[in-house]
């Protein structure tokens, strides 16, 4: 009987690093979504009397996207810069944006394939360019401005990428003691 306990205990364990190496990478994919930057008080007073208003009319975005931005919306945002006749942004940013969400999605991909040796490249690549966006939105003074501040997106990522890579750590040591262990026991 308290065998039958132990082996319980001992599936919830084996599956556990696995499950914070998945949780980690599907934070990152959702941060994509969240706010990366919010409206400051200044500002949301100013749209609200306007809120169905359109703040860019070429990808339909209202008064209300605006106030609260997340990366998807600076994507989008940046994806019609070129039609408004400014490649460069659109040429540097939509690339740097649709890798750090590709990054992501290609980590929580791993995380599910119980690969952690990936998972922790692809974490470390989304917060790498999670941390250069970052940098280059203070560089421009996009945010923090005197429309915004930072959104929670900024703090997922960091937050998000630690669980992600902490996890893989520990089922790739999970991995390796189970690997160790067959070859002890004569098994291949």
């Amino acid at each position: 009987m308290v065998s039958v306990a132990s082996d319980k205990n001992r599936g919830i364990t084996d599956k556990l690093p696995w499950i914070v190496s998945a949780l980690g990478a599907f934070l990152l994919v959702v941060a994509f979504f969240l706010p990366y930057a919010t409206g400051t008080d200044e500002y949301k007073e100013r749209i609200a009397a306007n809120i169905d208003g359109v703040s860019i009319e070429s990808i339909g975005m209202t008064n209300a996207d605006a106030a609260d931005a997340s990366m998807m919306e600076y994507t989008r945002v940046y994806m019609s810069a070129e039609m408004l006749g400014a490649s460069e942004f659109y040429l540097i940013y939509v690339p740097l944006m649709a890798g750090l969400f590709v990054c992501a999605l290609l980590a929580l991909l791993f995380s599910v394939l119980r690969k952690p040796i990936p998972v922790m490249v692809f974490s470390v690549f989304t917060l790498g360019l999670s941390l250069l966006i970052n940098w280059d939105f203070e560089d421009r003074g996009v945010v923090p401005s005197s429309l915004y501040d930072w959104g929670v997106a900024k703090w997922v990522y960091i937050a998000a990428a630690a669980i992600a890579i902490a996890g893989a750590v520990w089922l790739l040591i999970v991995k390796v003691k189970e690997k160790r262990a067959l070859k002890a026991g004569g098994v291949r």
